[in-house]
């Protein structure tokens, strides 16, 4: 289950989404030695990106970074508008006990593509919870009423994503029995009941209109043309000191964790502009 799927309360005015991933999170961490809480952090990371990308019309990438001085040093998300999404995180030495978040912060960016078409909104990081950080930037960006909820077990991970439509402000008090309702649901429900039967269990008594799923996809962009774009940055100086020693050029992505080597016919061939042969490692 890889999809996101929108909802409206369209008694209330509030809109939704459900976000599920399962091969696509564990394609992400499949080459890491991550331990369990940096992977379910990364996981919900990357389904309250989707999440995000989801919800904006304009169809953008989206990419969330997590930076802090606690053992988790950077999380970065990216999302492409075809909700295509890929994720790294690098973490340092760690304590016993030491949390992953530490003092930080949370940055999301928006590019349209178009003129102007770039936002960026940064918050401190509040909590442990990166539900509760969200909510936050949310309140800054566009304050609209959220909830965000994020779970996961170890297998999948899940969003659900509450907000009031724009210029149809919920009655007093709607938004937040709502949000109460969302709270409810727990994590086998959020990550394995479809949302046929999830959501009139979660918010009884409302009329709900659901949407069709949208597939969620892995995306890592290490393609032949990529990586030899990358090598030729590289330069004839750096290229011929690699060949000598150790004797070819190896890239490594932070994404997926494969390494790529080139040895001296694969590089000249980059050279002349031709697609190479790789070895993968």
């Amino acid at each position: 289950m890889n999809e996101v799927q929108n909802f409206l309360l369209e008694d209330i005015g509030i809109r939704g989404a459900l976000v599920r991933l399962e091969e696509t999170w564990q394609q992400a961490i499949a080459q890491h030695d991550y331990e369990a809480d940096l992977r379910q952090l990364l996981g919900q990371s990357m389904a309250a990106t989707v999440l995000l990308a989801n919800s904006l019309k304009s169809s953008p990438r989206v990419s969330m970074q997590l930076q802090g001085d606690g053992a988790l040093k950077l999380l970065l998300i990216q999302c492409s508008e075809e909700l295509r999404v890929r994720g790294m995180a690098q973490c340092g030495s760690r304590s016993r006990g030491e949390a992953l978040l530490g003092d930080g912060r949370l940055a999301v960016n928006v590019d349209t593509r178009g003129p102007n078409g770039f936002f960026q909104g940064i918050v401190p990081l509040v909590s442990p919870r990166l539900d509760a950080c969200l909510e936050a930037y949310f309140r800054q960006s566009e304050q609209l009423p959220t909830r965000l909820i994020l779970k996961g077990t170890e297998r999948r991970v899940a969003g659900l994503l509450l907000q009031a439509l724009p210029r149809h402000a919920p009655e007093d008090g709607a938004f937040a029995d709502a949000a109460a309702l969302a709270e409810t649901v727990t994590t086998p429900e959020l990550t394995g009941t479809a949302a046929e039967a999830l959501l009139p269990k979660v918010f009884p008594n409302h009329a709900i209109r659901l949407y069709d799923a949208r597939p969620v996809l892995h995306d890592c962009r290490c393609t032949p043309d990529h990586l030899a774009g990358i090598v030729r940055m590289l330069g004839e100086d750096e290229l011929d000191s690699l060949l000598l020693s150790p004797g070819w050029v190896e890239l490594t992505c932070e994404f997926c964790n494969r390494a790529f080597r080139y040895d001296r016919p694969a590089v000249d061939a980059i050279m002349r502009g031709e697609s190479p042969g790789t070895r993968v490692h």
